[in-house]
């Protein structure tokens, strides 16, 4: 009996983040290396139905975490599970957790427990309404029966059915937990990295994850899409990791990155949150007001016969790290003068840089094109902040007038579709003494004005 065959997540409503989150880069999450973890730490018990509800209605179980799906299961379902106990038939393993403030929570078993407590209390626990067995093949003399209704020998052998409990004790190292959720989760529905998280990691600093990732101007950056999978909560979390640790002290394994730091933080205090939150509206303002909808996509340079340029549908992880975290270095008034150029440099780094685009297509979790990215991305931006210049680099003025004056590429003679892949050329080179002025200048594509450069 697999509780996870009753997932909710309906294949068409989770077409949304989960399908856009990830660009044709690989998953960094999947090439990480095993290292050596501890032993699990846990108790194995046998414990009485009566027992577990005791603990239930006291609040010390908590069979409905909120990493839990839900309820899911029908009341001919739960029925049959009552029919179960009542014929004394084996049934699986409940897996709990204990918390640190000695709570239990339910890893696997939700719907088992909440099935017979239900009954128990004559409330299904799906939509409250009175829980009436139904269904029954060796036992339907007790169908239409509530708890109630059933002899005084039957409610007493359903309050000490003993089910067979695994505790995970609450000192067990946290990436030991990770993994004995993940493989918990084994069923038709696979649990993601966050939703783990969510599981192991409970405490202010998960909902302060929640809360974040429902801001306005972050939802906006989404392009409103739908997060039922915790993806959106994920992110918040690793813009904070990368902000609190700096790239400098990411290990080149994402998952043990963002473990250890929602561990250390999982009971956040209140000045320390308050500093994150800050920090996070700031970015993803910073983030719209420059980028708007083309946020963390990746821009691809045409090529020979297709010269014009696209932006990618997909939101890829590693531009959303490094142009966040870039953002928080400055202030507004520092940034609002120069959005043109920081959105051009961004895409002159996807478009001219092949060690950057490395470092956002493939393998992005390893630790040395982290640094790659986070630097090249950090110095381009303190020389347009900080007005350094180069003496062979058009104004937006110019690189607008012409575009506007007429959009069509003088090299390649098609139109360009889009501003953002144009660019401002040196009618006679720099390199031969060319000036940098409106009169020398003429705008092309971005891959031919590459290729007439490559020529040269």
């Amino acid at each position: 009996m697999n509780e996870q065959d009753a997932a909710i997540y309906n294949s068409e409503e989770s077409v949304n983040l989960e399908t856009l989150i990830f660009s044709d880069a690989d998953d960094e999450y999947a090439t990480e290396s095993a290292s050596a973890l501890a032993p699990m730490r846990y108790d194995t018990m046998q414990r009485k139905v009566k027992d577990l509800l005791s603990d239930y209605s006291t609040g010390d179980l908590d069979p409905r975490p909120s990493f839990q799906r839900g309820y899911v299961w029908d009341k001919a379902r739960a029925s049959k599970l009552i029919e179960s106990i009542l014929l004394n038939v084996p049934l699986p393993l409940i897996y709990t957790a204990e918390e640190q403030d000695q709570r239990e929570v339910v890893i696997d078993g939700q719907q088992r427990l909440l099935s017979v407590f239900g009954f128990i209390q004559n409330k299904f626990p799906r939509d409250g309404s009175e829980f009436k067995l139904r269904g029954l093949k060796f036992l339907p003399e007790l169908n239409g029966k509530t708890f109630d209704l059933l002899p005084e020998k039957e409610r007493r052998y359903i309050q000490k059915y003993i089910f067979q409990v695994i505790r995970i004790s609450g000192d067990t190292q946290p990436d030991v937990k990770f993994e004995i959720f993940e493989r918990l989760n084994s069923g038709s529905v696979t649990l993601n990295a966050q939703e783990l998280r969510n599981c192991v990691f409970r405490g202010n600093f998960n909902q302060l994850l929640k809360d974040l990732a429902n801001l306005s101007d972050f939802r906006k950056l989404l392009g409103g899409a739908s997060t039922v999978r915790m993806l959106d909560a994920e992110l918040v979390l690793r813009f904070l990791a990368f902000l609190d640790k700096t790239y400098l002290n990411y290990p080149g394994a994402m998952t043990s990155f963002l473990n250890e730091f929602m561990n250390d933080n999982r009971n956040i205090d209140v000045k320390k949150s308050q500093h994150f939150s800050d920090k996070f509206r700031h970015a993803t303002s910073l983030s719209y007001s420059v980028f708007g909808s083309h946020a963390f996509k990746k821009f691809t340079v045409g090529k020979h016969g297709s010269e014009n340029g696209s932006w990618e549908r997909a939101f890829n992880r590693p531009l959303y790290d490094v142009v966040m975290w870039g953002f928080t270095r400055y202030e507004k008034n520092q940034i609002f003068p120069h959005i043109d150029a920081i959105r051009d440099n961004l895409i002159e780094l996807m478009t001219t840089d092949p060690i950057f685009v490395d470092t956002i297509t493939s393998a992005v979790g390893d630790r040395t094109k982290t640094t790659y990215r986070f630097e090249a991305w950090r110095d381009r931006l303190k020389s347009i902040v900080t007005n350094e210049k180069s003496q062979r680099s058009f104004s937006q003025i110019v690189r607008k007038n012409l575009f506007e004056q007429d959009p069509t590429c003088a090299l390649c003679k098609n139109t360009i579709v889009m501003f953002d892949d144009s660019h401002v050329d040196h009618i006679v080179p720099f390199s031969k003494g060319g000036l940098t002025k409106e009169e020398n200048a003429q705008i092309t594509h971005r891959y031919c004005n590459q290729s007439k450069s490559a020529s040269l």
